[in-house]
């Protein structure tokens, strides 16, 4: 209590703590430093467009000050770096300043697109490198806060020697107003932005701007103020160059509603299920620039009362397209939608009930299925060829999804032999030679493209999934009628299962091959061809029926040879199944000829089959016997062949001929008969492998006596029910890549109908055609949806882009153009890209008096008068008033008193609901 008490320590006050503005001030300096600002070397001047076409960098940083978060942002410019080699402080360029006075950056936003990417300021002021401060939430709009915050930017460039242009964003974010300084030497730049809703009366024209510009600048220059002028006029009704989807008539509501008997021959070739196009014209508007660059002031007049500024007169014509946000074009949603079923799992009988259940019998003639029909109807009841029609009653009527015209239309387009005469034959290739990057689909025009983009059609325009199902399960029935009658199915590629097409088209070439192994058993051949034992007369007399159109082998053997064979071989061991010899070889003990023996076909299989024997196979492991059985079943068959049609054979013999790589010839002397010398490979000597063993189990037994390798009638319903038994998402799945492998050959025949190319379209459909040859082989669940969406949005635009190329076509080009040159294949590649496309004729070309053509009907139709072919308007062709007049004004170099000044620059845009003044005005610091 007694201690002394310094009053000092509490009342101490330390006045040289800076403050929280010198704080803030201080962080800018040092970003500024950090970003190397006052280091910035001047480069090259920026080309036409550049700065459109260039990509930008940023980079930012966050301060606070005074409770409120500030964003410091530098936009940069990609471009070339500037020439090396130091320059001398006075020959030393700001590069703001040079970016100002360019000539060649005036209206340089050449992509449409890149107008709203593009910074404003890089827009308005045409400036390669600056700084925004901008608030990062509430905008700033106190008139002090700005002031402060202005003073801030102000002593931070000067004290750091920034030459960089830094902006701070005030009022509204929404008005875009950016006012900012650039310090370079003694000059001082001082940006500034007006920006009103309505033009002010006396600066409409360029008197008034010029008046308030050079009266801002306060100095006369020696040479004149440049001036660059455009107008802009906007044409969005388009009369008769309006652009309308003509579907035919077959396609009002769906593809077969339409007369047949109607329809010539020459539409029945371009007959094409799958719809494509979109209802409303996709140009919403197009705009017609005309230029005026650098043009002095002392030389044009531009006022109330009269103007020099006629678009007719401009020397440069230049156009832009803007479209519609993308529609929903009628291809892609066909596929949205259907994909959208492939996560359901609704089944058939779900939809459809218990109408197709058991359709084993569903074609057999029985007298009880008028009593118990069910209510849709099979194929057999609407296609007159393969249906009992003389039993069917006129009166029956469908009452499922489908009504029976259409089905009937439906089930003809894809079985067109069940017509007398087919209206729409398939043009299947026999062959088809390996392509690595072929879709894994089926071949164009097929029954399974077909097949897919009916059920397709049907989900989007006959009644969703029933309409689905009932379809599926009239292709079911139909599959199940051909394979008991043994009727081949049309549209399918001939052959085994063909490993790079979709699984559904295995199937059914499975199933033809089932049909044709059958026919030819039950017609009297147990295998593909037949032969003549040496005994004389025909194997199996009595048990085949020979074809006069089937191939019959003799042996080679001559009488001789065969009364030698009856004295060789044991009644009990006669040679059986004889094809032909073997060239000139003889067994390897005897000089008996060795004989190719009849053996049974190959065993055809679909992927999912050999997925499921290598499964299996992978779970038996290595040295299972079942798994030796599996796999050499078909070498034991073989085996067996070759015994019965040799039967004094041995290994050897039957290596020589069924593995002629694995017998290896003994050298010998030239006496020697070389063709009986030698010795089997190392892999064959091994004790206990499968060959040996397989050879010792197996009995002399002829082909047509041996357990079929390949039984087609199990076969057969085993594809019958796999088509039966699908549910919704797994038809989906089955032909989801054929439907997008048939939307992009319909996208690629739209594209050469056309008598245009863009080089773009060839390389987006290549892009697309490699990304649905990749997806076509995954199957990833989940996965595999998302990414066929993403393919999905490819098209989607692809085929808006083929829209986009016709209506710009028949807008700039007309509809009766036949061919175009490469100057209006460049103007519509750069149109449909959205950037401005120069007219190089000027207001004399056959494009730009297409045009006025055009913008003089909608004048027209807007004043209510009649409305006329443009085209044929002689010299009434004129612009109405533009939408958009943007005058650029630049000057500097010496003035009249005080030698040579900074630039001044000022950009008016005179919009019809906007006035917006961009300035960048200089003075020297030195007479502040």
């Amino acid at each position: 209590m007694t201690e002394e008490i310094d009053d000092l320590e509490f009342f101490q006050q330390d006045f040289t703590t800076a403050s929280e503005w010198e704080i803030f001030t201080a962080r800018l300096e040092e970003i500024f430093h950090e970003w190397k600002l006052p280091f910035v070397s001047a480069g090259e001047k920026l080309a036409r467009n550049q700065l459109s076409l260039c990509d930008w960098t940023t980079c930012d940083e966050i301060i606070s000050f005074a409770d409120v978060d500030l964003q410091i942002m530098r936009y940069s410019a990609k471009l070339d770096s500037p020439e090396s080699g130091e320059k001398s402080e006075k020959d030393r360029q700001c590069q703001a300043f040079v970016d100002l006075m360019s000539l060649e950056n005036d209206f340089s936003i050449l992509d449409d697109s890149a107008e709203e990417e593009l910074h404003p300021v890089a827009r308005w002021y045409g400036l390669r490198d600056f700084v925004v401060v901008r608030p990062t939430k509430k905008s700033i709009t106190n008139e002090s806060q700005i002031r402060i915050l202005l003073s801030s930017v102000q002593i931070a460039v000067s004290e750091s020697n920034c030459e960089v242009p830094v902006f701070v964003q005030v009022l509204e974010k929404s008005q875009r107003v950016f006012l900012g300084v650039c310090e370079f030497q003694s000059t001082r730049l001082s940006f500034d932005v007006v920006h009103l809703q309505t033009t002010p009366p006396p600066f409409k024209y360029l008197s008034g701007l010029l008046d308030m510009f050079k009266g801002k600048i306060g100095v006369q220059y020696e040479d004149p103020v440049s001036v660059s002028v455009r107008l802009n006029y906007s044409l969005t009704r388009f009369g008769s160059a309006s652009y309308a989807v003509k579907w035919r008539s077959s396609f009002a509501t769906s593809p077969f509603e339409f007369d047949e008997e109607d329809v010539d021959e020459e539409d029945l070739e371009k007959f094409t299920v799958l719809p494509f196009g979109v209802m409303c014209d996709p140009v919403s508007e197009l705009v017609l620039h005309c230029l005026w660059p650098h043009v002095a002031d002392n030389v044009v007049i531009d006022s109330q009362t009269y103007s020099d500024f006629d678009p007719l007169l401009a020397p440069k014509w230049s156009m832009r397209a803007r479209f519609e946000p993308l529609p929903a074009c009628f291809l892609s949603e066909i596929l949205k939608e259907y994909l959208h079923l492939l996560e359901s799992r609704t089944t058939l009988s779900d939809l459809l009930g218990d109408s197709f259940a058991g359709t084993a019998t569903a074609f057999d003639t029985n007298p009880l299925d008028l009593l118990t029909e069910p209510k849709i109807p099979g194929l057999t009841s609407v296609l007159p060829t393969f249906s009992r029609r003389d039993t069917m009653k006129d009166s029956q009527k469908s009452h499922g999804p489908i009504r029976d015209d259409h089905l009937m239309k439906m089930l003809y387009y894809l079985f067109p032999d069940a017509q007398e005469t087919a209206q729409h034959p398939y043009d299947v290739p026999e062959s088809d030679v390996y392509d690595p990057m072929k879709i894994k689909s089926a071949s164009p025009d097929s029954l399974v493209h077909r097949l897919s983009a009916l059920l397709a059609l049907c989900y989007e325009y006959f009644g969703g999934q029933k309409a689905v199902a009932h379809l599926w399960m009239e292709f079911a029935q139909e599959m199940r009628y051909r394979a008991e009658r043994c009727i081949q199915i049309p549209g399918i590629g001939n052959g085994f299962p063909d490993s790079r097409t979709c699984l559904i088209h295995q199937k059914l070439q499975m199933l033809n091959i089932c049909m044709e192994r059958r026919r030819i058993r039950e017609g009297g051949l147990p295998f593909a061809y037949t032969a003549v034992n040496p005994s004389g007369g025909n194997e199996g007399s009595g048990k085949k029926k020979i074809d006069d159109s089937e191939d019959e082998f003799f042996d080679c053997a001559n009488d001789d040879e065969d009364d030698e064979q009856k004295n060789r071989h044991a009644p009990w061991n006669k040679p059986e199944g004889r094809l032909s010899r073997l060239d000139d070889m003889t067994l390897v003990d005897s000089d008996e000829p060795l004989y190719i023996p009849i053996t049974q076909e190959p065993v055809p299989k679909t992927e999912d089959q050999l997925e499921d024997d290598a499964e299996v196979m992978l779970k038996l492991g290595p040295g299972s016997e079942l798994g030796t059985q599996m796999m050499s079943a078909s070498l034991l068959s073989d085996m067996e062949s070759f015994k019965a049609a040799n039967p004094n054979g041995k290994i050897e013999d039957f290596i020589r001929w069924y593995s002629p790589r694995d017998w290896i010839e003994d050298a010998a002397d030239e006496d020697e008969e070389t063709r009986k010398k030698g010795h089997l490979s190392s892999r064959m000597m091994i004790p206990g492998n499968t060959w040996r063993s397989v050879w010792e189990s197996a009995k002399p037994v002829p082909a047509r006596r041996q357990r079929r390798l390949f039984d087609d009638t199990k076969e057969a319903e085993k594809v019958l029910h796999f088509l039966e038994s699908r549910n919704i998402g797994q038809i989906v799945d089955l032909t989801l890549a054929t439907l997008f492998h048939a939307a992009m050959l319909k996208i690629q025949e739209e594209i050469h109908e056309d008598n245009f190319q863009i080089p773009s379209m060839t390389e987006q459909m290549e892009r697309i055609v490699a990304h649905c040859c990749k997806l076509s082989r995954e199957n990833l669940v989940g996965v595999r949806g998302k990414k066929w969406h993403n393919l999905l949005l490819e098209l989607t635009n692809m085929e808006y882009f083929v829209i986009q190329a016709r209506s710009l076509s028949m807008k700039v080009l007309g509809s009766e153009a036949k061919s175009i040159g490469s100057a209006e294949r460049d103007l519509l590649g750069d149109l449909l890209k959205g950037h401005e496309g120069e007219l190089r004729s000027g207001a004399k070309g056959e494009i730009s008096k297409r045009l006025l053509g055009l913008f003089t009907e909608a004048k027209k139709a807007q004043n209510e008068q009649s409305s006329g072919d443009g085209d044929q308007v002689g010299d009434n062709l004129s612009l109405p008033s533009p939408t958009e007049r943007q005058f650029t004004l630049r000057v500097t170099g010496k003035t009249l008193v005080k030698g040579m000044a900074g630039p001044q620059f000022l950009r008016a845009i005179l919009g019809q609901n906007e006035f917006r003044l961009c300035g960048a005005f200089s003075q020297d610091t030195n007479f502040l």
